[in-house]
């Protein structure tokens, strides 16, 4: 039978910090007290995401109204916003402060102009609290700038679309959500991709 003593030690890396490490004991996966701490609630945080991620696939087949689809999309649609524009300045004023929240901002709102609500020209990162809640989207200093962010014939193209009305069903809700998320995955791994 073979005792503590016959193990015979193989350098491993670890699961969290990935520095090389030889291990104590057979099991051991990390290097320290405090790698086990954080491998264990990383550990902890994805068990609970799956954990919610089957709660959502239950709720959302519970979702029966288009206004709750819609809503779901809207915020799908945010997170991709936030995340292509997470390098570039808020459209209106132009800060880029690292200690503030970011809203996805329509230059046309969802609620005049709820065709382009899922228009990626006509949203855009704003600062959330100055520009897109105090000042309603300081409407006057986008309309300067976005012009400059997406060329001159794309923003007459989008005043041209203001008018135009468009209806959404459930199965095109649930197909711009799938979009929008696969857009957001597709992005995070191109981000990832040049920071290494």
């Amino acid at each position: 039978m073979l005792g503590p003593k016959d193990f015979k030690v193989k350098d491993k890396k670890c699961k969290e910090c990935l520095i090389i490490f030889t291990p104590q004991r057979p099991l051991q996966s990390v290097c320290s007290p405090k790698c086990a701490i954080a491998h264990n609630k990383m550990l902890e945080a994805k068990k609970e995401k799956k954990e919610w991620s089957k709660e959502k696939a239950v709720l959302k087949d519970k979702i029966t109204s288009k206004a709750e689809w819609l809503n779901i999309a809207q915020k799908v649609f945010n997170t991709y916003i936030r995340i292509r524009d997470k390098a570039l300045p808020c459209i209106s004023c132009g800060t880029n402060k690292q200690d503030i929240q970011y809203h996805a901002g329509h230059f046309y709102s969802c609620g005049s102009h709820s065709n382009l609500r899922f228009d990626e020209d006509n949203v855009h990162k704003q600062c959330g609290n100055y520009c897109n809640k105090n000042l309603h989207g300081n409407l006057i200093a986008y309309s300067e700038q976005l012009p400059l962010r997406i060329g001159i014939e794309r923003f007459e193209a989008l005043k041209s679309r203001r008018g135009q009305v468009v209806h959404y069903s459930i199965p095109e809700i649930k197909e711009l959500i799938e979009t929008y998320k696969l857009k957001t995955k597709k992005l995070i791994k191109e981000y990832e991709t040049e920071s290494n």
